[in-house]
């Protein structure tokens, strides 16, 4: 990175911010309800008990081996669907918060080349993501263990792990494009409904032909919430790759492009 300075003062944003924060716990309660309605399931007699939220319980797992392989398959499901929004969140607050708080004007007056800002930016997003997605990886070890799940393996774990790490680069790539509408449209509102409308288009096309093909698709594929007989192919991740591509481009075109006034 060029310009240390200019991603030192992205993470002093951060660590002054709430909404940091509120994504820790976010991700923190998604390995947790995972673990809990797991724990659930294994009392049958808690389950029955418990009524509605038994019977969720067991709508969540299908019936499937209450064992390590069945919670790390719905804990990449949920990293997959739940990146994608959390991914979207974090990029429209990262660049849509200088037009809301009225910093954008002095950000693009600074003798500085505007498209360092936008690598910065999304350095900073990069990592706050990662590190999102290595606390959930953590975190479904400890809950695990403290359920005692049975069929523990470490090669399992560890591939699981890899393939959340790169669902999150993923969901980065697509995120790119949300980025670009937070500073097209300089705001909060557009690229958040933005986000809601590739969600609708992952579940339309999920399951059709169409859905290694559409990039938002590709992550849910991917992340099995389509059944784990799904497959892409090489192409899928090119996809992806240009997805990534063809956002950053337009970010850094807007940001060379837009003049200081808001």
């Amino acid at each position: 990175m060029r310009n240390p300075r200019l991603v030192k003062t992205e993470f002093m944003k951060l660590r002054r911010s709430r909404v940091t924060w509120i994504s820790f716990a976010v991700y923190a309660f998604m390995a947790a309800i995972c673990g809990f309605l797991l724990w659930v399931m294994m009392n049958p007699s808690l389950a029955s008990r418990l009524g509605l939220l038994g019977r969720k319980a067991r709508f969540a797992f299908g019936g499937g081996a209450l064992d390590w392989r069945t919670f790390l398959a719905f804990i990449l499901q949920m990293a997959g669907i739940g990146g994608l929004i959390m991914s979207a969140v974090i990029v429209t607050y990262v660049f849509g918060r200088e037009y809301a708080e009225g910093t954008a004007k002095n950000m693009l007056g600074l003798p500085i080349p505007r498209g360092r800002f936008v690598f910065a930016k999304l350095f900073v997003s990069g990592t706050w993501f990662a590190v999102l997605n290595l606390g959930l990886i953590v975190e479904t070890w400890a809950v695990g263990m403290i359920l005692h799940l049975p069929g523990f393996s470490a090669a399992l774990f560890l591939a699981t792990a890899g393939r959340i790490l790169l669902l999150s680069f993923m969901s980065l790539s697509c995120a790119t494009v949300v980025a670009w509408v937070a500073v097209a449209s300089q705001g909060y509102f557009a690229p958040l409904g933005f986000s809601i409308f590739t969600l609708v288009l992952a579940s339309i096309f999920g399951s059709t032909g169409w859905g290694p093909w559409i990039p938002w698709s590709i992550i849910g594929i991917y992340a099995e919430a389509a059944g784990p007989n799904a497959s892409l192919g090489w192409g899928s991740f090119v996809v992806i790759a240009l997805t990534g591509l063809v956002g950053t481009t337009l970010v850094v075109r807007n940001a060379v492009r837009a003049d200081n006034r808001q």
